[in-house]
């Protein structure tokens, strides 16, 4: 055992620790990001599918996303991204849809969180009537 013990510190004083950059799109996406509207479309439906069946809206994805304004309040140290596209449904509607990419907010504080808002679809007024709360 001790034997074994020798040999693994000595390969790892020998044996360069190869670490994998992690791409500045993957620490914090753009509005854009293929990751982040993914992330919005799988959460919609998931949310649909268990609290508003009634409702029947199954979103496809979100055209035109761009930013809209970087953080809104630089006082904070949580980089923010406050951005606006367009939600298109399988039934061929589309509404406007305004969400927020936080970086370092995620599980345990490792990756970044989007939270989002669609006009119209916010009975609860959790981000404010008119989505307020995320067009920064």
């Amino acid at each position: 055992m001790k034997q074994l013990l020798s040999l693994v510190i000595f390969l790892s004083a020998i044996v360069p620790l190869q670490v994998t950059p992690v791409a500045a799109e993957d620490k914090f996406p753009a509005c854009s990001s293929e990751k982040v509207i993914k992330r919005l479309v799988k959460r919609f439906n998931k949310t649909e599918e268990i609290y508003w069946l009634d409702r029947g809206l199954l979103l496809n994805t979100v055209a035109n996303p761009h930013l809209h304004n970087d953080n809104a309040f630089p006082a904070s140290s949580i980089n923010r991204r406050y951005c606006h596209g367009d939600a298109i449904f399988e039934n061929g509607r589309q509404r406007r849809i305004h969400f927020l990419i936080e970086e370092d907010v995620g599980f345990a504080g490792f990756t970044w969180n989007v939270e989002y808002c669609i006009h119209g679809l916010d009975p609860w007024k959790y981000h404010d009537g008119r989505c307020r709360v995320l067009s920064q």
